[in-house]
């Protein structure tokens, strides 16, 4: 049977007349979309927000040992594990439970010029984060502690004693290129690390008594095909004919030029110049574009984390000095800056100045803003907001403990190495109660209050 179809009625002279034929006909298919999409947005949205109502988290302080000699190296492998908490979620889990993927704040705290790190998530990978913490630091200090931003949830501005400067960091350029990581930190003749964490605590350190200033990196492991992007960049650079992939929105709203390519066919073209593809031009490339592209497959080969960093500088408004955070913190991000490749630069919807429209009512906004998205950390992250993806090693990079050479004493460190309890040690047999093994610390008197026969 022969199927033919007779679009002798189409009225393809008129444009009004063809519009309204098309309304007729399919376009009433748009409508009827939008309304059913905007539906299952609303419903996906409350079983999520249902999901973050289950949602604890655990704030843990990290004090590093005092002669510390690891590199970034031990820090890339700490995220490197990390990736293990990547939830690849299933359709029942997304449409029916509302599951959104965890993440975890790397921070680095500097409150009156006493410095810590911090690392808050979902209080489910406590066990995994200390374990992978005293993989690489045995004598690391792991303690609990209350979030430091509670005593902040009330502020609002404007208000007469706090003023505040922050912003999110964004790449300058396409994720696929890299950031200038530790490995070129080396210094080539001595074969010392240049510590690039120094700057960082050194800005840090140099607050007072009423200032706060807070750089944050919320982190959450990336799909194993995000680096299908860096294919498509080098595929660019070499001059290869990359593939574009459609999804099911790009054939919906192509459905139009389906029917005019049908009533209006397009000319016929050579058939030889379809098959002749375009040559590869790797040979023809400068030393900087080879070099461009090594470092874009050397990233796509590391596994990956998107990320989101924000800043943040509270003060009195006494002692109250915005550089803190546009030279301090942002100078010492910008050692991480390659022109070639990738470097960051702050975000112009949310950095809490350089605005000339409404500046007084658009600048409280902002320090609003961004002081609640702080505080939220990943909480309120959908699916696409979870940032731009950066590799382990330029994780490692920007969020690491500093090497014995960086003189910061103001970073809080272990003073002593802890002994471990001994082997002989009882332990509790299932119903003879809670005993268990405990450090023994030997003390050089008793106490005062013991009592007297």
């Amino acid at each position: 049977m022969e199927i033919v179809l007779d679009f002798s009625g189409i009225p393809t002279n008129d444009p009004l007349a063809f519009g309204w034929w098309f309304i007729k006909t399919i376009g009433w298919i748009y409508p009827v979309f939008l309304f059913c999409y905007g539906l299952i947005i609303v419903w996906q949205n409350y079983i999520r927000n249902e999901y973050r109502k289950t949602r604890q988290y655990t704030t843990l302080a990290i004090d590093v040992p005092k002669n510390n000699e690891q590199t970034p190296k031990a820090v890339e492998n700490i995220f490197s594990h990390l990736a293990g908490a990547h939830q690849p979620l299933k359709f029942y889990q997304n449409w029916w439970f509302g599951e959104l993927k965890n993440s975890f704040s790397f921070e680095i705290v500097s409150i009156g010029g006493y410095i810590q790190f911090i690392i808050h998530f979902v209080d489910k990978y406590r066990d995994l984060v200390e374990a992978i913490i005293y993989a690489q630091y045995p004598d690391a200090e792991i303690t609990e502690v209350e979030d430091y931003t509670k005593r902040w949830h009330d502020l609002k501005f404007p208000n007469d004693k706090y003023d505040l400067q922050g912003s999110e960091i964004k790449l300058k350029a396409n994720e696929a290129y890299p950031i200038t990581t530790y490995e070129e930190f080396e210094d080539t003749i001595s074969g010392e690390l240049k510590d690039p964490m120094a700057s960082t605590l050194e800005a840090m350190s140099r607050l007072g008594p009423g200032e706060e200033l807070w750089l944050q990196y919320v982190i959450t492991p990336a799909d194993n095909d995000w680096n299908h992007t860096s294919e498509r960049v080098v595929k660019k650079l070499i001059g290869a004919k990359a593939d574009n992939k459609k999804n099911l929105v790009d054939y919906l709203f192509d459905i139009p030029n389906i029917f005019l390519e049908a009533i209006n066919p397009a000319p016929a073209t050579s058939s030889s110049s379809d098959k002749k593809s375009e040559p590869n031009q790797l040979l023809y490339l400068t030393a900087g574009q080879k070099d461009a592209v090594a470092a874009v497959e050397h990233k796509a080969n590391k596994l990956g984390f998107n990320t989101r960093i924000r800043y943040i500088y509270i003060a009195e408004k006494s002692v109250f000095n915005k550089q803190r955070a546009g030279i301090g913190i942002y100078g010492s991000l910008k050692q991480f800056n390659d022109l070639g490749l990738n470097s960051f630069r702050p975000d112009t919807h949310s950095y809490t100045g350089g605005i000339v429209w409404f500046k007084d009512r658009r600048l409280i906004t902002r320090k609003n803003r961004i002081l609640r998205r702080f505080m939220a950390r990943g909480h309120f992250l959908n699916p696409g907001e979870y940032g731009f993806v950066l590799s382990t090693e330029e994780m490692a990079t920007i969020w690491h403990f500093p090497v014995m050479q960086v003189k910061a004493p103001m970073v809080k460190k272990t003073e002593a190495k802890k002994g471990e309890p001994p082997m002989s040690l009882p332990v509790a047999m299932p119903g003879e109660g809670n005993l268990k093994p405990k450090s023994l610390t030997m003390k050089s008197e008793p106490p005062s209050d013991l009592p007297v026969s």
